[in-house]
């Protein structure tokens, strides 16, 4: 009986039948892990990626404008929302300001600025030193985009992305708002 038994035991250690089975079992949660996360910082370099590219297609539009309007303003700010496509677009905030250097000392002051969606140029004028000289003006563009995960496995909360762009008139010293 004894040695029935011992028999059954030696016979049940050597067998290897589930291993492959249990052993997947046990990788399958990192795994899967991995993959969340890889798609997930996937997602947020390419929201990144577009807003960087919708701040710099919109202190494009402004910079090569001899003057601007609230109306073609707006334009431009969709033209924003359509770069950020197929992302939410109402996730992102655009700040738009034109600081010109005083044409004698070069001191940068704010001419005017503009939003979308509550956006804003946080210290324009400070942005601005040392970016330009006398008699000249620089257009600074700033956005923000609020990022949610598509699952919290890997990033476990919302975040802001943030993004600003600079760029020079074209045409004129400085780009009047009318």
């Amino acid at each position: 009986m004894t040695f029935r038994i011992l028999r059954k035991l030696t016979n049940f250690r050597k067998r290897d039948d589930g291993v492959a089975a249990m052993e997947f079992a046990l990788v399958l949660p990192v795994l899967l892990i991995i993959l969340m996360g890889t798609i997930e910082f996937s997602n947020v370099l390419m929201v990144e990626r577009k807003l960087l590219n919708a701040m710099q297609s919109v202190a494009d539009l402004i910079g090569k404008e001899t003057d601007v309007t609230d109306a073609e303003l707006d334009e431009i700010f969709y033209a924003a929302q359509l770069v950020m496509y197929p992302y939410a677009a109402s996730n992102m905030t655009i700040g738009v300001a034109s600081v010109r250097y005083d044409d004698d000392t070069g001191t940068p002051t704010l001419d005017w600025s503009d939003s979308w969606n509550g956006g804003s140029v946080q210290n324009p004028t400070t942005l601005a030193a040392g970016r330009g000289d006398a008699g000249e003006s620089i257009i600074i563009v700033s956005g923000s985009y609020a990022y949610t995960p598509l699952s919290t496995l890997v990033i476990t909360s919302s975040f802001s992305l943030g993004e600003t762009s600079y760029v020079r008139p074209r045409k004129v010293d400085y780009i009047l708002k009318n």
